[in-house]
Order: structure tokens, then sequence, then C-alpha cells
């Protein structure tokens, strides 16, 4: 992960794995129970990073991304957003309707609609986590789907955001199918909760440290 003033506590660090572990965890369940088919999710990394530093953190800035956003409103605001790499995209596809596109311009509503489902179900799945363990009321308001350079994604994100100075939690995922080794898909949750969103998050779970 790339080295920034903004680094997690061991605390929060810890907090933060566990409430991806829940959340997206749950997000695995309701997708394998839409599908008839066993998923999990790691979380190899997770850090907190300014919002200009996300395009550095993807192997290929300027390589295209498949990219899920939506707002977030509650009592923390915000925004979540979930970028696959094209490839890691039509591994998803061809795991979950059994055939992907071979380019961008091959994406139909089959294709943009099942990105959208997974991005509800997963983003969901993390903001009940949240709620749950931190007592606060948020909810995902409909997904957006985006195709584009992930350099272009991640500015058009901050710029609906309109937070560019705020702290987002970058995690790093990796979703497999439990029965084929071969399947392990790598993406990036991106959580960019408004000013002062993720102190409030850590307080309510008492572990306040220096974000």
């Amino acid at each position: 992960m790339a080295d920034n003033s903004n680094s997690l506590g061991l605390l929060q660090s810890s907090a933060v794995k566990e409430l991806a572990n829940i959340g997206l965890g749950n997000a695995m369940t309701a997708l394998s129970n839409l599908t008839g088919r066993y998923f999990d999710m790691t979380v190899p990394n997770i850090d907190t990073v300014n919002l200009d530093q996300i395009p550095e953190l993807i192997d290929d800035p300027m390589g295209v991304s498949v990219g899920i956003y939506m707002p977030v409103e509650g009592d923390v605001c915000g925004h979540m957003a979930f970028l696959w790499p094209w490839s890691a995209g039509t591994s998803i596809w061809k795991m979950l309707v059994g055939s992907a596109p071979e380019t961008p311009e091959g994406i139909d509503e089959l294709y943009a609609s099942t990105t959208l489902e997974i991005g509800n179900i997963i983003g969901s799945s993390f903001l009940n986590a949240i709620s749950d363990m931190a007592s606060l009321k948020l909810h995902a308001t409909p997904p957006l789907f985006s195709l584009d350079h992930t350099a272009s994604i991640c500015s058009s994100v901050v710029a609906e955001a309109q937070l560019s100075e705020v702290t987002a939690l970058f995690i790093e995922t990796e979703i497999f199918e439990i029965e084929n080794e071969a399947s392990d898909v790598r993406g990036f949750f991106l959580f960019i909760p408004n000013k002062d969103g993720l102190d409030r998050i850590f307080d309510n779970l008492g572990i306040r440290e220096a974000a």
C-alpha cells in the first residue's frame, strides 16, 4: 500500500478489517444464495488514503476498469465505489453469467445489470456491518455503472464527492468461487465518508485515534 500520513492505527486497522470481513462476508453469502454457487472474499490490504492517491494504488491507472459508484446517506454521508480492472471484470461475469465480452464495446445490459447487482449487494452489506457495529444508520442509494480508464473513474468519484481533502478507506479485495481455485478476482473497494465521518465511526466504536 502507498505510504501516507493518514495510515490507520492498530486498533482502527483491526476494526476496519473486521467490518470488511463481516460486511463483505455477508455479501458473499447473499451472492451465493442468489446464484446457488459458493463464493468467498478475502481482504489482503486495508489503508486510509487521500483521494488523489487512489489511482496510484491500482496497477494500471490508464487501464480500463469496471466501476460501481453509489452515494451513502444517513448518520454518516459519503460515497462508495468498487473498481475491477477489465480482466477481473471479465472473470466476474464468467463466474456469474457464464460468459464475458471480449472488449469493452461488447458490454450489454446483462453485464451492466449483473455488475450493478454485485455492487448493490457488497455496498449494502458493508454499510449494514458499520450500522450494526457502530450503532449508526447508513444506507446506500441505487448504484451507478461506469466503464472507463481507472484514473478517469477515480476523478469522477472525487468530483461527485466534492471532498478532495477527505480521507477514504481503501480496501483491496479478492473474490473467488470456493469450488474453483482459479477464480480469484482482485478488486478495490472505496468508502469515502464526509468530513469527520470516519472519526465519528471510530468514536462510536470506541477506538478514536489519529486517523
